[in-house]
């Protein structure tokens, strides 16, 4: 199964709900627990995951692209749309493989209603995961099963680009 999540929806409703992942005024800490409690949710269940976040700030530098096991985390530029990285992948992905979208954004669900995606909101996807996983088991720190060594394929488009002595 492959799971598509907009981070930045399923963090906004973690926060509202008080949930513990959020750590108040440290989005960066709050962004990575919640990757981490992805990765805990894909171990268990086999399956891989692209965490996508968007709103980034004017200024803000992050890594475009990290690896965490079976979790993807990307995280989108400046003006960069969650719904513009998920829609079209989830759609290809839906052909080949069970494919779960998690988002609260009814654009997303409409560009995703035609697919075999299948769209849970984020608190379905949190009552979801957590009745899977028992609650000792999801914040525990660890490392990933499986470790990437390198830079990834976008790295190095990313880089490639920013040195690159063409105009």
């Amino acid at each position: 199964m492959m799971i598509y999540v907009d981070g930045t929806d399923l963090l906004g409703y973690l926060t509202e709900a008080g949930d513990t992942l959020v750590i108040r005024g440290h989005r960066d800490r709050s962004r990575q627990n919640l990757g981490r409690w992805l990765v805990r949710y894909c171990e268990r269940q086999g399956c891989r995951a692209v965490l996508v976040f968007d709103g980034t700030e004017l200024g803000e530098v992050l890594s475009p692209v990290e690896r965490h096991g079976p979790v993807k985390v990307v995280s989108l530029p400046y003006g960069g749309d969650a719904r513009a990285e998920i829609a079209g992948p989830a759609n290809r992905s839906a052909e080949q493989d069970r494919t779960l979208v998690v988002t609260d954004d009814v654009r997303l669900a409409r560009d995703l209603e035609h697919g075999k995606a299948r769209v849970l909101t984020s608190e379905r996807f949190v009552r979801r995961v957590r009745r899977e996983v028992r609650a000792g088991d999801e914040s525990l720190p660890g490392e990933p099963d499986e470790k990437f060594t390198g830079l990834s394929d976008e790295e190095v488009d990313l880089w490639l680009g920013d040195f690159s002595d063409e105009p």
